[in-house]
């Protein structure tokens, strides 16, 4: 079973500086050191076809996680994340990311849709998240989804935080 879920994060910066940090290899490794108590990596960064391609090793502490999926696992998770942002036109990219959880049955993924709005941007995602617990799953999935949307919220306001110092 699969659970869709809608997230909405804006930023205030305008659509050009937010794309510019996507596309920025030192932006990545800020977000992976900074958007959960244990630092993570960037694996590999690659721009291509005036986008890129992240590919980041995150740790998520078992106090962040939802407390049905706390109660199945016994440390940190480690999550493989990659993101492929799109190029700008006209203020608007069309970005992707997959997720997987090792050594668990969890990944997730999603489209972002990103626009600008006068002197912010909108990132719209649309996520679905895959459990594959028999009986189980389909209870867990909705909390992962729930999870997912403060993950991305804060990483919006790093994103907002970087830009600021950075660009």
């Amino acid at each position: 079973m699969t659970t869709r879920s809608e997230n909405t994060v804006t930023i205030a910066q305008p659509a050009e500086k937010v794309h510019q940090a996507l596309c920025n290899a030192d932006y990545w490794a800020h977000i992976t050191q900074h958007l959960s108590p244990e630092p993570g990596e960037v694996h590999e960064f690659n721009e291509q076809d005036s986008g890129a391609v992240a590919t980041l090793f995150e740790v998520l502490p078992q106090e962040l996680l939802p407390e049905a999926v706390r109660a199945m696992i016994s440390q940190s998770l480690k999550v493989k994340r990659v993101v492929t942002v799109g190029a700008l036109n006209d203020g608007q990219a069309q970005n992707s990311y997959t997720a997987d959880v090792k050594g668990t049955p969890v990944d997730f993924k999603g489209d972002i849709s990103l626009r600008g709005e006068g002197d912010s941007t909108v990132l719209e995602y649309a996520n679905e998240v895959t459990v594959n617990i028999p009986f189980m799953g389909g209870a867990i999935e909705p909390k992962v989804a729930e999870a997912l949307g403060e993950l991305f919220d804060n990483e919006g306001k790093l994103t907002e935080q970087w830009i600021a110092e950075n660009l």
